[in-house]
């Protein structure tokens, strides 16, 4: 069934029988034969995770252990023995246009997963019918030699799901040149850590008019690096993908267009576009350093000779600083504490600001309570003001 085509000069899977003269070239399933249905492949990577090739993309998220399907809505759900999480949504590309859909679709589910605590991702896991209400680190202390404990283990996934580190991988039977049209989505979340790979598997029968069993080959056809405010290019090349990154602060000038003030308000909850507009306008007028990109804002300080930014604000979140953050670049320990106890006022705000290993984080809007928009409005432009004016007098 089906012709044996070559893929973009790439050698074809030969098969040699036990009779060294005996041999034959192995057929390829067409995509147009539609031999095989979404949940059949969201299956076989789930049963058998050993034929997504991670370490290609990130050594750290190897090996990949399944803890659940349909969490938060994600087709497969694997994690490593260090903690870290890989989404994998599975398309088979019968139309170009679902290139578009499922990278969305990733997306945002990866800034749900976000506002997730381990315990909830926990309970999930233990409430599917592939948990068998077994905990998350149960399911990897049964299928891995680590030695993390349990606290470490929790820790460790929390930082993964607060500071969006994940592997997310798209994988389907054909992946089309136009992933390279897709760099606006996947730059819209840049405050997030995720590394991106398109995946496509080339299925094979070993058998002429047989689907088993089935020979299945990985690979890569366009990937990203993990990068936090930078501006990606997926470069397509079938055979040898390649990735140019252009760092923000270094350059100054992404590509593409940028949204503005008015833009950037109407893409906000309108519960919270007031306090928004307020303040941006606040601060353009004081002459603080703004820099607009495709779809958020950031705030940003010389503060001893380094450029930081201290806010950042999309349609969905905005960030609150930590304090790690507040270690990292040397903020005055007054200062900083002045901007905690602003915030733990609120106990949405505040319980993202204390016990953290990340430098920043990010509740959706979804999470907040009524005022809590003009309380961290209102305690990032005291510190920023503080900040400078600490600034200006050490000039």
């Amino acid at each position: 069934m089906g012709d044996v085509r070559p893929y973009r000069g790439d050698v074809r899977p030969y098969l040699v029988d036990v009779d060294p003269a005996g041999g034959r070239a192995l057929s390829q399933i067409p995509q147009k034969e539609a031999a095989f249905a979404e949940t059949w492949l969201q299956q076989l990577l789930f049963q058998h995770p050993l034929i997504l090739p991670i370490e290609e993309l990130d050594e750290a998220f190897s090996p990949l252990i399944p803890i659940g399907r349909e969490i938060a809505q994600i087709d497969d759900l694997f994690i490593s023995p260090s903690g870290l999480l890989t989404l994998v949504e599975t398309k088979l590309w019968r139309n170009p246009e679902a290139h578009r859909v499922v990278v969305a679709q990733i997306l945002d589910y990866v800034n749900t997963l976000t506002t997730w605590s381990y315990d909830k991702l926990d309970g999930s896991v233990k409430n599917s019918s592939l948990g068998k209400s077994k905990s998350i680190y149960e399911i990897v202390k049964d299928k891995s030699n680590f030695e993390l404990d349990e606290i470490e283990f929790r820790s460790r996934v929390q930082d993964c799901l607060s500071s969006g580190r994940f592997a997310l991988l798209i994988v389907g039977d054909k992946i089309f040149p136009e992933a390279t049209q897709l760099v606006d989505l996947i730059q819209s979340a840049p405050h997030l850590k995720f590394t991106f790979g398109f995946v496509e598997l080339r299925c094979y029968r070993s058998e002429k008019d047989c689907d088993w069993p089935l020979i299945v080959i990985p690979h890569f056809v366009a990937k990203t690096k993990e990068f936090t405010r930078a501006v990606i290019t997926v470069v397509y090349e079938g055979k040898k993908p390649e990735l140019q990154v252009a760092n923000v602060e270094q350059t100054g000038s992404p590509t593409g267009p940028k949204t503005n003030l008015k833009e950037f308000v109407t893409s906000l909850p309108t519960n919270i576009r007031d306090d928004f507009e307020s303040y941006i306008k606040r601060w353009i007028f004081a002459g603080y350093t703004i820099h607009w990109g495709k779809s958020g804002f950031t705030v940003n300080i010389t503060w001893k000779k380094e450029l930081i930014i201290m806010f950042e604000a999309y349609p969905y979140a905005a960030s609150i600083m930590t304090d790690k953050f507040a270690n990292r670049h040397g903020l005055p320990l007054e200062i900083f504490q002045e901007y905690k106890t602003s915030l733990l006022k609120s106990s949405i705000l505040g319980s993202q600001v204390v016990q953290t290993t990340a430098d920043k984080k990010f509740p959706n809007y979804s999470t907040y309570e009524k005022d809590d928009v003009d309380t961290l409005l209102n305690a990032t432009d005291q510190i920023i003001a503080k900040l400078l004016e600490v600034s200006n007098k050490a000039t």
